[in-house]
């Protein structure tokens, strides 16, 4: 079950943040009546509460994006669960655009790990890697980088 907290932004923009599972009973209902209310041309949608996507709720998101329709859409700080399926089937989003993925880090000094919010781009886990809230010293990200960011191979 996905819960949603949706905002109406000044600007005319509508700000949706999404936390649970995706699975086939995921719609998007809510944010869509709430997009097509506010005549939205640009969602903005905060993802990193997304915990795991299910193989029909693949199916059940990328309907959700596509029934946002000409809308400008832009992911915010996609869950490493959304970026992993993202790298195994690229035209899931449509033309929704990722800005940034929160994904896993580890220390190597002190062994700490934290998430942290990076671009959406190939080599981010690298040149933006974050210092240690513990030690200070560089982390590591905490995985392989291909299978959660673009042209990472």
């Amino acid at each position: 079950m996905v819960k949603s907290e949706i905002r109406n932004q000044p600007d005319g923009s509508l700000h949706a943040t999404l936390i649970g599972k995706v699975d086939e009973h995921f719609d998007g209902a809510e944010v869509l009546r709430a997009a097509t209310a506010s005549a939205a041309t640009r969602v903005v949608l905060k993802l990193d509460g997304l915990r795991s996507i299910s193989s029909l709720g693949v199916r059940a998101l990328e309907g959700f994006l596509r029934d946002l329709g000409a809308r400008e859409v832009l992911l915010d700080d996609i869950s490493a669960a959304l970026a992993n399926q993202l790298s195994m089937i690229p035209n899931l989003l449509g033309s929704a655009k990722v800005v940034s993925a929160r994904l896993p880090f580890v220390c190597p000094s002190c062994g700490a790990e934290a998430l942290h919010t990076i671009p959406y781009q190939g080599g981010a886990a690298t040149t933006h890697a974050p210092a240690c809230a513990a030690c200070g010293h560089k982390m590591d990200f905490d995985g392989f980088a291909e299978e959660y960011l673009p042209n990472s191979k």
